[in-house]
């Protein structure tokens, strides 16, 4: 009784595991269609490291940085002022004109007449800061007398722009020798002598024309 009960038991399992009909010449029950299952799997984006710079734009331009000026060195403005004062000595005065006297007269014309009564200007750079040149200038003048002048001038862009110079001293007229008579003088290689020159005397003028110790007659 056992027995049969466990033999009809595994049948049944057998026929329900295989598919198959327990009647002979049934058909066999079909099997599902499989489904193939695809995962995509999508990588999360890698972030930029910190540490690495974006890679450029191709189409945007590249800065231009802009061309570093040169300020005037202390050199240069020295410069000017002294090429100022060898144009006025060399009496080119257009070229001390455009160097800066311009700035510092009101016309050409009283510009070059300011300089008629001197003879030679001597020009002494104290220092420079920046564009101020401090000068002190020594200004002989053509009646042999000398006067002193001290101050600043302002060079920007190769040009005197400004100038504040004041006289320090008055005229220092050097002492005058004075001759006996024409003799003397003659021996010293004076005469003749103006009026205008040192060692000029009035006894020294006979005839009272300016002129003193006039050569002999021939």
């Amino acid at each position: 009784m056992n027995r049969r009960i466990h033999g009809g038991a595994v049948s049944l399992l057998l026929t329900a595991l295989l598919g198959v009909s327990g009647c002979g010449g049934g058909e066999s029950t079909p099997a599902r269609n499989a489904t193939t299952v695809t995962e995509t799997v999508t990588e999360p984006a890698t972030p930029p490291s910190p540490h690495t710079a974006p890679a450029p734009d191709p189409t945007s331009p590249e800065p231009v940085s802009p061309r570093p000026t040169n300020p005037p060195t202390t050199a240069d403005a020295s410069a000017v002022v002294r090429a100022y004062f060898a144009a006025i000595n060399a009496q080119d005065y257009r070229r001390a004109w455009d160097l800066g006297g311009e700035n510092l007269s009101g016309s050409y014309s009283a510009f070059a007449d300011g300089f008629a009564v001197t003879a030679h200007d001597t020009v002494h750079i104290l220092g420079t800061a920046g564009d101020i040149v401090s000068v002190r200038l020594e200004a002989a003048q053509a009646d042999g007398s000398l006067r002193i002048y001290e101050g600043t001038y302002t060079v920007r862009g190769g040009t005197i722009v400004g100038a504040d110079v004041h006289e320090v001293t008055g005229p220092e007229r050097p002492p005058s020798p004075y001759y006996e008579d024409c003799d003397e003088a003659r021996a010293a290689g004076a005469a003749p002598l103006h009026k205008s020159e040192p060692g000029y005397a009035p006894h020294l003028d006979r005839d009272g024309d300016g002129v003193a110790c006039e050569p002999y007659p021939p």
